[in-house]
């Protein structure tokens, strides 16, 4: 193919910013404390007036939320700037969004009253629910007791419209009564058993350089045969940042191109010419994008790799430091993953 049309989304994330309070070793995103920048005010009306009509609810109904339908806000930690939040939330109700909801670690969930003050005002801004992320590499940065503070009063605000992701992982530290923080590494000695252990960790970003000595590596070639996932053209589940790149489903650092011109975006088309990196993971996959990688000098890694994600991320980390590639945008996204 030598031009490509994309899917209307149907559903997605709206990235504020890539600013967090942690800089959690699984971020498939690289956020960090490190990162500048917030999606501006103009930017917000601009993707959303787009996102408008074409985005989904849930199957059971504009006012609920699921995972994989609506739009979410995330980041980052998007309650780093509570005001902007606000202002995403009342642009997005006022052109009919349906099935908003906002993603956090609860940092923030100091005490009682400020944590249901704020949930308070972004449901009477029209926000339809939470998802509140739980896992050992928040367990870091984020005391266990706010994370608990987070779930009770969201759950009285937002009732079944409060998610968290992942549960599995919430039971296990209510099981071990996890109070304040902990290590990625003494979570692991406690629990007694492989890190992710039947739950759901993606291999990517950042996982692919902070986990590689909890997993068995491998060759390129091992990962050769193994279709990308989740895919580049699919409709629901794709991301939006803060600097108006359209990213396919979880791949930080690749751009389908810039959704401040969305519609002309989906009308047009990729033109797989201009965009080597995209043609070859559309086209051949990832050997395509090692054979070509080679041709810029690309050194395999000795201890291989965890992930056919891994392997595209160092790929890519490579290429971006030798030249301007347009689809691998942010820039910023390669310099925070280590």
């Amino acid at each position: 193919m030598e031009k490509v049309k994309l899917p209307e989304p149907i559903s997605g994330g709206l990235l504020l910013s890539y600013k967090c309070n942690a800089e959690c070793r699984h971020c498939m995103y690289a956020s960090s404390p490190k990162w500048k920048g917030w999606i501006s005010e103009d930017d917000l009306k601009i993707i959303l007036s787009q996102l408008a009509g074409k985005i989904k609810p849930s199957p059971y109904g504009p006012e609920r939320v699921s995972l994989n339908y609506g739009l979410h806000f995330t980041g980052g930690e998007p309650f780093l700037n509570y005001e902007l939040l606000l202002k995403v939330v009342g642009i997005a109700h006022k052109l009919n969004i349906p099935s908003t909801f906002v993603e956090t670690n609860c940092y923030w969930c100091s005490d009682d009253k400020v944590t249901r003050e704020k949930l308070q005002m972004l449901k009477e801004k029209g926000l339809k629910g939470i998802l509140i992320s739980v896992n050992p590499f928040f367990l870091e940065y984020v005391p266990f007791e706010r994370t608990e503070r987070g779930i009770k009063i969201a759950h009285e605000i937002f009732a079944g419209n409060m998610m968290v992701y992942q549960s599995e992982y919430y039971f296990r530290f209510k099981k071990l009564g996890i109070i304040g923080k902990i290590s990625v590494e003494d979570y692991i000695t406690t629990q007694r058993e492989d890190l992710g252990a039947n739950v759901e960790l993606f291999l990517m970003g950042r996982a692919a350089y902070k986990l590689k000595q909890f997993y068995p590596k491998h060759p390129p070639d091992y990962f050769f045969e193994e279709p990308c996932q989740p895919p580049f053209l699919r409709n629901w589940h794709n991301h939006f940042d803060n600097y108006g790149n359209y990213m396919p489903g979880y791949c930080g650092g690749i751009s389908l191109g810039g959704w401040r011109i969305l519609n002309k975006l989906l009308e047009e088309g990729i033109d797989l010419n201009r965009h080597p990196i995209l043609r070859f993971l559309i086209n051949q996959d990832f050997e395509g994008l090692f054979r070509f990688a080679k041709d810029y000098d690309y050194q395999e890694s000795r201890e291989g790799y965890i992930s056919k994600c891994d392997l595209c991320v160092d790929i890519r980390k490579h290429l971006v430091a030798k030249q301007e590639f347009e689809e691998l945008r942010p820039k910023e996204y390669y310099f925070h993953l280590e």
